[in-house]
C-alpha cells in the first residue's frame, strides 16, 4: 500500500510539472457489521451464480479504484485530434480494522492504456494497452452480463458504419501464474472481438451485435499435453425506454472457450478434458431501471442460463435468477432501500449430490443520499440483509468466513455501509 501511494504521488508531481490537468474518475465503497450468531457480517453467495447476486448488504470489504486521465492533446477547431493516457488503480481489503496487514489486502493496477482519435489519417478511436473492456451490466448484482472481455489488447472503437458505431480489438490473455510455460512459451489465448453498436430499429430503440472468436494452440510442458482451444459468441441486445423506464434484453450464444461469455477461461486445455471445446451455454437477460417519478425507483434483473459441458455424460448445468430494488423517497434527500431477489443452480456435474440449489435474499436499508436518483451517490445506509439457502447448499454456501454457518439454512447480517464515486 506504501508503494501505490507514492505512484500516485509522483503521477500527480509529473502531472503539475508538464501543465498537464489530470482528470479523476473514482469509486469507493465500505462498511462495517455484524451477523446476528455474533461474528462479523458473513457475505453468502451461491456458488455458480455470476456476479454479486443481490448486493446490498451482501459487500463485505473495502473497495477502492481511482482513476485518472491525462489529456495531452485536446481536439480544437484547428486540429481534431487528441492523445489521452488512462491508467486506474484498485485497492481492497477485508475492513476488519483500521491498519490491516498486506496478507489481507491487494493493490493493483487495473488499467493502463492509450486512446488515439481525431486523426486525418486513421478514423475513430485506437487504443492499445489494459483496460475495461465492457458493456451491459445489472448494478443490483454487480454483473456485467453482456460483452465483458477485459483485459489487454488493442482495438479501434467508434468508426461510423451505416447507422451504427463499429469496434474491433485483438485481445491476448494469459494465465495469471508466470511459471507455467510450455514448449510454445507462456501459454495464452487470442480474441477477436467485433461489436456493432447503436443501431437504430425503431423509434428510440437501438441493437447492438457482439461476435467473438476466441482460440488457443496445443503445448506441452513435458508433463501434460494441452489441446487446441477455440470458440465463438453471438450475441445481441435491445435498449431503449420501457414503460417509464430504461430496458436491456439481451440473448447471448457461446461454445468452447467462449461459453463463459468472458476472457477469463484457462489458457491450457488438458487433452483429457477437450471436451470442454464442444461445450455451449445460451443466456437471455432482461434488466430494467426506472428512475424516480414522484415518490418510487425500480432496478429489476432476471437471467437464465442453459449449458452443456460437452462431456458424455452429467453434463447439463441450469442457472435462473430474479431480483428487484424498489427505493421510496421520504424525501428527496431520505430514501428506503429493498433488496429482493431468488437465484437457483442445477448442476449435473455435482453427481450424488446433484439438486437444486436456491438462495435467496431480502434486504431493507434506510439511507441518506446526495440526491434524488437511483445513480445518486454518495449514500449512507444501515442495513439488515436476511440470506436462506436450501438444504442441498448447505457446503457451498458455508465456506470461507461463512464456514460457521456450516448447519445453517440462513444467515442475517446487520451493519452500515457507504457508496460514493466521482
Amino acid at each position: 500500500m506504501k508503494s501505490l501511494k507514492w505512484f500516485v504521488i509522483s503521477l500527480l508531481w509529473v502531472s503539475t510539472s508538464f501543465a498537464i490537468e489530470p482528470e479523476f474518475i473514482g469509486y469507493l465503497r465500505g462498511g462495517t457489521g455484524i451477523n446476528l450468531e455474533g461474528g462479523k457480517n458473513n457475505c453468502f453467495y451461491n456458488q455458480g451464480i455470476p456476479g454479486n447476486f443481490m448486493r446490498l448488504g451482501n459487500e463485505c470489504e473495502f473497495y477502492t479504484e481511482l482513476g485518472i486521465t491525462f489529456p495531452h492533446k485536446k481536439a480544437d477547431e484547428q486540429d481534431t485530434s487528441y492523445f489521452k493516457t488512462h491508467f486506474r488503480l484498485v485497492a481492497k481489503s477485508p475492513g476488519v480494522r483500521q491498519w490491516e496487514s498486506a496478507t489481507n489486502s491487494i493493490a493493483q493496477q487495473l488499467e493502463a492504456f492509450i486512446t488515439v482519435g481525431g486523426l486525418n489519417e486513421i478514423p475513430g478511436e485506437i487504443w492499445i494497452g489494459k483496460r475495461f473492456y465492457r458493456d451491459a451490466d445489472s448494478h443490483i448484482m454487480d454483473w456485467f452480463y453482456y460483452a465483458d472481455m477485459s483485459g489487454v489488447g488493442a482495438g479501434i472503437d467508434n468508426l461510423s458504419v451505416g447507422t451504427g458505431k463499429l469496434a474491433v480489438a485483438h485481445l491476448i490473455q494469459g494465465n495469471d501464474d508466470p511459471a507455467i510455460t510450455t514448449d510454445n512459451g507462456t501459454p495464452v489465448n487470442q480474441f477477436l472481438d467485433i461489436r456493432y453498436k447503436s443501431v437504430p430499429v425503431m423509434e428510440d430503440q437501438n441493437i447492438n451485435f457482439w461476435a467473438v472468436y476466441g482460440f488457443g494452440q496445443e503445448s506441452t510442458d513435458g508433463a501434460t499435453e494441452y489441446a487446441d482451444r477455440s470458440g465463438f459468441v453471438l450475441a445481441t441486445r435491445l435498449n431503449g425506454p420501457l414503460y417509464t423506464g430504461n430496458n436491456n434484453f439481451a440473448v447471448l450464444y457461446g461454445t468452447g472457450l467462449m461459453r463463459d461469455f468472458n476472457i477469463y477461461g484457462s489458457s491450457t486445455l488438458p487433452v483429457a478434458q477437450d471436451h470442454l471445446n464442444d461445450a455451449w451455454t445460451v443466456r437471455v437477460v432482461d434488466d430494467w431501471v426506472r428512475d424516480v417519478t414522484d415518490k418510487w425507483a425500480v432496478m429489476f434483473t432476471a437471467a437464465i442460463e442453459h449449458s452443456d459441458s460437452g462431456a458424455d455424460t452429467n453434463s447439463i448445468r441450469q442457472m435462473q435468477i430474479i431480483g428487484v430494488r424498489p427505493t421510496y423517497y421520504v424525501t428527496d434527500r431520505f430514501q428506503m432501500v429493498f433488496d429482493a431477489g431468488f437465484s437457483r443452480v442445477n448442476d449435473e456435474s455435482e453427481g450424488a449430490a446433484f439438486e437444486n440449489r436456491d438462495l435467496s435474499r431480502f434486504t431493507i436499508a434506510p439511507q441518506i443520499s446526495f440526491k434524488k436518483s437511483v445513480w445518486g451517490r454518495p449514500v449512507m445506509r444501515f442495513y439488515v440483509a436476511h440470506s436462506t439457502w436450501s438444504e442441498s447448499n448447505k457446503s457451498k454456501v458455508a465456506v470461507g468466513p461463512a464456514a460457521a454457518f456450516a448447519d445453517k439454512t440462513s444467515g442475517t447480517n446487520v451493519g452500515y455501509q457507504f457508496e460514493t464515486w466521482f
